[in-house]
């Protein structure tokens, strides 16, 4: 049986009224490297954005269902979100450096 990192379940993602994700279920086993691939719009920075919390910076949002780390909700009461960022990073699609960075 593989070692699951992360898992959702059944995740559904609400801007306001319009439902971007529904009904995600996947797995990410640890040690692996996994893709997501799609075509513009369907949700897939959307659902990266959910595992580290960071739409929960944009107002109106909203998400059901499951979202895991090592077995433990990422949403529930009392789950430290700056402590969860520093060991969920992100790499976006368009660079951006940080000031005096690049010389």
């Amino acid at each position: 049986m593989p070692d699951i990192k992360v898992t959702s379940q059944s995740l559904d993602f609400y801007y306001g009224a319009f439902q971007a994700l529904h009904q995600v279920s996947l797995d990410f086993e640890k040690h692996q490297v996994t893709a997501l691939i799609g075509p513009s719009g369907c949700g897939k920075s959307t659902f990266l954005r959910c595992i580290n919390r960071m739409n929960d910076l944009i107002p109106g949002t909203r998400v059901t269902g499951l979202l895991a780390l090592d077995g433990e909700d990422i949403h529930a009461s009392g789950v430290d979100v700056v402590a969860l960022r520093r060991r969920i990073g992100m790499v976006f699609q368009k660079p951006n450096p940080f000031p005096k960075t690049i010389y």
